[in-house]
């Protein structure tokens, strides 16, 4: 799914798409972030930051995306109010997250899409409202997902192993990436159209006025 996801991505984003899916990040940074995370994805490297009874790793590269998803995110934030919200909003998203992992744990039966899916697409959805920029959204989605799958842990306690940085981890975190730029698309289209519309019919009621 993370194959399939990305090579979408460059896809649009080599046919002229960037404008509308990245149009805050430069394509030269695009590239080293890509080269350095699948150098750092065939490198075996886990870490355990909590004690072993959290059932808790996170691999390198994720590590890694998390201090840049920081400085794309909230290093750049200008205004402490809205530094605030960007964190308040990562944090609900990242309870959002491990809420439903962990009410699937229970009960795998009754879901929307998929007891994998609906995790990271209900998450990635509430990213896309949050905010329209796409630096903010993959610093959210990243640290949303991380902290996600701690809460998760911690509410199992013991029951559920996170291996943050895993083949399914990476596809539940580009899920989410999909889900918040498209839904952020479809607001900006929905308000655009409102936009054209009321314009129009401004322009239909001022000429029957004269």
């Amino acid at each position: 799914m993370s194959i399939w996801i990305m090579s979408i991505t460059f896809v649009l984003i080599a046919t002229g798409w960037k404008s509308y899916l990245a149009p805050e990040i430069s394509a030269r940074r695009m590239a080293v972030l890509v080269i350095v995370m699948v150098m750092l994805l065939g490198m075996p490297l886990w870490w355990s930051p909590f004690p072993e009874h959290m059932h808790l790793e996170i691999q390198v590269s994720v590590c890694l995306l998390l201090v840049i998803g920081s400085m794309l995110s909230y290093k750049s934030s200008e205004q402490a109010s809205y530094l605030g919200y960007l964190i308040l909003c990562t944090l609900m998203i990242s309870i959002i997250w491990g809420f439903i992992r962990k009410m699937y744990s229970y009960d795998p039966v009754f879901y929307w899409l998929g007891p994998s899916w609906d995790a990271p697409l209900l998450a990635g959805i509430f990213c896309g409202a949050f905010t329209s920029q796409v630096k903010h959204q993959f610093g959210m989605m990243v640290w949303g997902a991380v902290l996600g799958e701690t809460v998760n842990t911690v509410l199992q306690s013991g029951l559920y192993t996170a291996q943050i940085g895993h083949s399914s981890w990476w596809d539940s975190f580009w899920i989410a990436i999909a889900a918040a730029r498209l839904f952020s698309l479809l607001l900006k289209a929905i308000r655009l159209g409102i936009s054209k519309l009321s314009i129009k019919l401004w322009h239909i009621k001022g000429g029957r006025s004269s």
